[in-house]
């Protein structure tokens, strides 16, 4: 009994320390944020950090996977739910979500490559998986709406000069006029 609840205990400090150095990260940077800053924000100190992530790229991966399997586990799509384009449009209304709450500081996937760009990092690899399960997502709504699965990379692209173009300037109108381009095309399919 010991034993488990040591593992347990070991997994919420684990789970507070990817949730708090993800926060850091999101808007701080990668490399602005050092251990310190994380050890000092969880409260957990740097020994029992290294316990569980022995250097901070270790600690970098594992929570940008982290959080591209809370991303991928929002996409689920209710059973009884009738497939229609706002299946499409969701991920632009979520980002107007974002916006509203304060709470959008651009794509920290796009920001990790930018602070790790050799494709062959482990961080930069978790960056190049989420974006292929996001496009892959996106070809399952279309599939699902009857849509030509091969516009996937277009709408793709679309969202991320979107989230590009947010990360400059927090316009909502923007995500509106996406939407409306969006529709436009949704509609001549």
């Amino acid at each position: 009994a010991f034993s488990s609840q040591n593992t347990s205990t070991m997994s919420k400090k684990r789970q507070q320390l990817i949730d708090v150095a993800l926060d850091l990260f999101m808007r701080e940077g990668f490399h602005a944020t050092g251990i310190d800053r994380i050890a000092e924000v969880s409260s957990i100190s740097k020994t029992t950090m290294y316990r569980h992530f022995p250097t901070k790229d270790l600690l970098i991966r594992d929570a940008l996977q982290a959080f591209s399997e809370q991303v991928q586990a929002s996409w689920m799509i209710e059973p009884d739910r009738t497939p229609d384009y706002s299946l499409i449009l969701e991920r632009f209304d979520q980002l107007a979500d974002l916006i509203t709450n304060n709470q959008f500081t651009g794509c920290v996937f796009l920001n990790a490559t930018g602070e790790y760009p050799d494709e062959n990092n482990p961080i930069h690899q978790v960056a190049i998986a989420h974006k292929a399960a996001s496009l892959a997502e996106t070809q399952r709504r279309l599939q699902l709406c009857e849509i030509n699965a091969a516009h996937a990379l277009m709408f793709e692209l679309i969202y991320e000069g979107l989230v590009a173009r947010l990360q400059v300037r927090q316009d909502l109108n923007l995500i509106d006029e996406t939407k409306r381009l969006v529709e436009s095309i949704l509609h001549s399919n």
